[in-house]
């Protein structure tokens, strides 16, 4: 279906490809590649950034490019 459509793939930005990535960066996929925070392998994405607090601040500083402290809870700036 996916070649169908004409998508390049389909990515699950919490479980890259690459092996020495923790997290996939979207801006780097191939244009018609679909991206997804997750899948039913994993968490939702408010349940996984409220649990795992080191791994939240990993993402908001390696992905998001802040400095900043990321809040605790998965807002809608941070879903978006």
């Amino acid at each position: 279906v996916m070649q169908e459509l004409g998508l390049v793939g389909l990515r699950i930005q919490r479980m890259p490809n690459e092996s020495d990535l923790e997290f996939g960066i979207p801006s780097q996929y191939s244009y018609m590649t679909v991206c997804a925070p997750s899948c039913h392998d994993c968490s939702t994405l408010r349940a996984w950034w409220e649990e795992d607090e080191e791994r939240r601040q990993r993402f908001f500083k390696n992905v998001m490019e802040s400095d900043e402290l990321p809040p605790d809870q998965c807002v809608p700036e941070v879903a978006h």
